[in-house]
Parts: structure tokens; sequence; C-alpha cells
């Protein structure tokens, strides 16, 4: 082999860990398939890539984000929180996984429930601020596509306006690149008895 293939190869072995560094930034959740898929490599280039480049496999990286989200939750315990809490900054927004199971299905079909989708996405809402009770006061929600058994819902909050104990936030759900879901919840924080 020549010195200007070998070259080649490297640098776009360089270009390619780059671009495997930049998608799992800016998407943790993406599996090594679908990885593959958008790098056009084969599964086992993107699971050697990713141990050369020291990141871990997504139940890890899943882990690591729900410890972290976790340990900021104020509102709700993690058994309240419908799906995974991923991410979240107080007052600011929050990052939620849902995994539809066939429990989920619509008399028997493959089409949740659109409660399971409201719930995830309520709870998101009201564990995004940091308070110790929080309750939603009102929501405007629409329901843009149906998820299905074995979707991988990623419902994102966001913290809009504020006024006194009251708190605009808008969540969006996900499926793969479509947005199934657009929520806006009016979350009241609740004054503790003396």
């Amino acid at each position: 082999m020549t010195k200007e293939v070998v070259a080649t190869r490297s640098d776009h072995r360089r270009s390619r860990h780059k671009v495997l560094s930049d998608l799992i930034r800016s998407n943790p959740l993406l599996t090594d398939e679908e990885l593959a898929e958008r790098l056009k490599v084969s599964v086992s280039t993107v699971r050697l890539d990713r141990v050369i480049l020291g990141i871990p496999e997504l139940r890890e990286r899943m882990r690591a984000m729900a410890e972290a989200a976790g340990s900021r939750l104020r509102s709700l315990t993690r058994d309240e929180v419908v799906g995974d809490l991923l991410e979240l900054e107080p007052n600011v927004g929050a990052l939620s996984l849902l995994e539809a199971t066939r429990e989920m299905g619509f008399r028997g079909t493959d089409r949740i429930w659109d409660h399971f989708i409201y719930a995830q996405a309520s709870t998101l809402a009201m564990a995004t601020i940091g308070a110790e009770m929080v309750i939603t006061g009102s929501a405007r929600v629409r329901y843009r596509h149906p998820a299905f058994v074995g979707d991988r819902l990623l419902a994102r909050s966001k913290v809009g306006v504020n006024k006194g104990n009251k708190y605009v936030v808008s969540v969006r759900t996900r499926v793969m690149d479509r947005e199934i879901f657009v929520g806006r919840f009016i979350v009241v924080t609740m004054d503790q008895p003396a």
C-alpha cells in the first residue's frame, strides 16, 4: 500500500470518528445500528470506533444520564415520571425516553394509547420545575402522528414564561426524526403548609 492510500484511510477514519462523536453528543440515545446507518458503515465498525473513542454503549450512556438527571429531581419521584428521565436542568428543560411496549397498545393493535404519550409529556413538564410540589394547571396538546409498539418516544421539555408560581412548559415528543406530539403546559408550584 502506498503512503497516500494509508494517509487517505487515516483521514477518513479521523473524519468518521469526529462525525460519530458529534452524532452521539447531539443525540446520545442513538443505537449502534442507527449510527451505522447514518455513517454508512457496518455496526461492528461503529462498535470498534466507540471503543477507540472511549464512548460507552447505549445502555451505559442512558444509565449515566438517568443518574445525573434523577439527582436534580425535586417535584416528583423517579417512579412518578412516566418514561426514563435522562436530562434535567431545573426550570430550563428536560429529556425523557419512553419505550412503547405491547401493554400500551390500543385494543390489541400496535398503535399506542394517547394517554401514555400525554402522561410522559405531563410528568416531564412537572419534573422540569425545581420545586417541591408542582401540578398541571392546564394543557393544550396536539397529537401529530401515532406511536406504535416498539417505538422509542423521546420527549424534550423547555420552560418559557414564568409569572409568580406559574410556568409555561412546552413539550415536544419525537419518534426518530418525526414529531408526534406537541404540548403546552401551564404548571403551578404549590406552597407547602407551614
